[in-house]
């Protein structure tokens, strides 16, 4: 058994956690630091009293030694959380059809790689290959989140085609999917800030102001509750961006509050949107 130590620094840093206070009265900070890094699993004990600060199962971080497939995966998943995309596709490329055996190594793998097609080499129909793929082939069910994941990217990708009818279609349908079960339960938190945020500008592009502003304040919330950072700077921006298309007087507040988590954030694309929206 080994530790995901990658996916255990994401999840920390989701929960706007440091190394000292995931440790506190359970290890030292230098234990969290040899688990992140060295990727040793402590006792089984320690992992669990981590587990359960970070509101995780112990499946969710820990992998059979002989599961490569699953840690490249989990890998590939972090660098896209994190905007590397170009990383995401170099570790994905290592990866070929024929290692991959469960219905969730295949789901997973076709859902990443039709977000590089979309988000790194800007391929939309290439992308709504594999996010098809990965929908009709691989989710069984409609609490999968894996399913609105590759509703989203559909969406998303006719958005790219321009094609706003079809764009409706799938936002609709990945709005009754979020509205009719509870895909979300069991997802991890990064998963789900990353569905409502993506929901939330597919609605504003499609100038649903109001459905923007809900998703994106649910994200907010979620986000303030686990005292995380994670996505935060885009979701004000959304959220900005559509109490100013409905002449909200909020409208700047939010705008100001997303620049200022873009600085802290380091996120130097959305500081520019914000300066732009704010020139108009």
């Amino acid at each position: 058994m080994r530790i995901l130590g990658d996916k255990l620094k994401q999840i920390r840093k989701a929960r706007g956690m440091s190394q000292a206070e995931l440790a506190k009265g359970i290890c030292t900070q230098a234990t969290i630091s040899l688990i992140e890094k060295k990727e040793q699993v402590p006792s089984t004990k320690i992992l669990l009293e981590i587990c359960k600060r970070l509101e995780i199962t112990l499946d969710s971080v820990i992998v059979q030694e002989d599961d490569q497939l699953h840690v490249l995966l989990s890998r590939v998943q972090a660098l896209l959380f994190t905007n590397e995309f170009k990383k995401a596709r170099d570790l994905i490329q290592q990866i070929y059809t024929d290692q991959l055996v469960k219905a969730d190594d295949y789901k997973r793998y076709y859902y990443f790689q039709g977000q590089i097609k979309l988000l790194l080499e800007n391929k939309p129909d290439d992308a709504l290959f594999f996010f098809n793929r990965a929908f009709n082939q691989y989710v069984v069910s409609q609490t999968d989140v894996y399913g609105i994941l590759c509703i989203i990217g559909i969406s998303k990708s006719y958005l790219m085609k321009g094609a706003l009818e079809r764009v409706r279609i799938y936002a609709e349908q990945a709005v009754e999917m979020l509205e009719n079960s509870d895909p979300l339960a069991m997802a991890d938190f990064q998963v789900e800030l990353q569905i409502y945020n993506h929901l939330a500008g597919i609605l504003f592009e499609l100038k649903d102001y109001e459905g923007a502003i809900k998703y994106a304040q649910l994200a907010i919330d979620e986000a303030i509750d686990k005292q995380s950072l994670y996505l935060l700077d885009a979701l004000y921006f959304i959220l900005g961006r559509a109490e100013h298309a409905l002449h909200r007087e909020n409208a700047l507040q939010d705008l100001t509050v997303a620049k200022t988590l873009a600085l802290i954030r380091h996120n130097p694309e959305i500081i520019v949107q914000v300066d732009q929206q704010l020139a108009e």
